[in-house]
């Protein structure tokens, strides 16, 4: 499944063009924020240096079926790449933040499933709700799609502490 998945990456990012340079430029910084912030994590919740990431939900048809209902209804304000906007961590003119990334750069992870199922579908400060355009498969498939992008460190730190939410939800 994953090469599936790592062809329907490839395919999506060549469909997509490339970034632009100043894009990439202030992305790094974001990326190299987000990198410490995964190392941290990692550090504290793998017990193990070989634990493995835990499978990833869904089929590539749910997570192509993902891809496609984040382009048509997402992909607007958060990228063609779930990239988010380049200052996406400072407020604009209103004092509201720009959509972040989705793609595993910044803090989706830290968010268990039930809680971006919930943003996508009440929304949020900025973003519009999508409960009456989206139904609960959608949603699920847009979210493993987004999770489909996530390297697997920030898949498996995420994926634990999405179970412990889960557990103490109960």
């Amino acid at each position: 499944m994953k090469t599936m998945l790592l062809f329907v990456l490839v395919a999506l990012l060549s469909v997509a063009g490339n970034a632009e340079s100043d894009e990439a430029a202030s992305s790094a910084t974001a990326q190299q924020q987000a990198a410490d912030e995964l190392k941290q994590a990692v550090d504290e919740s793998l017990t193990s240096a070989d634990k493995k990431a835990p499978e990833r939900p869904g089929d590539f048809s749910m997570v192509m079926n993902g891809a496609k209902l984040f382009a048509k209804n997402c992909a607007q304000c958060h990228g063609p790449r779930a990239q988010g906007f380049v200052n996406w961590r400072r407020r604009d003119a209103s004092g509201n933040f720009p959509p972040p990334p989705l793609d595993g750069s910044a803090h989706t992870w830290h968010h268990p499933r039930r809680q971006l199922v919930n943003t996508i579908k009440n929304g949020g400060r900025v973003m519009p709700p999508f409960e009456s355009r989206l139904t609960e498969t959608e949603i699920s498939n847009i979210i493993d799609y987004l999770i489909s992008l996530w390297p697997d460190e920030i898949y498996a730190v995420w994926a634990e502490r999405n179970a412990k939410f889960e557990k103490r939800s109960r």
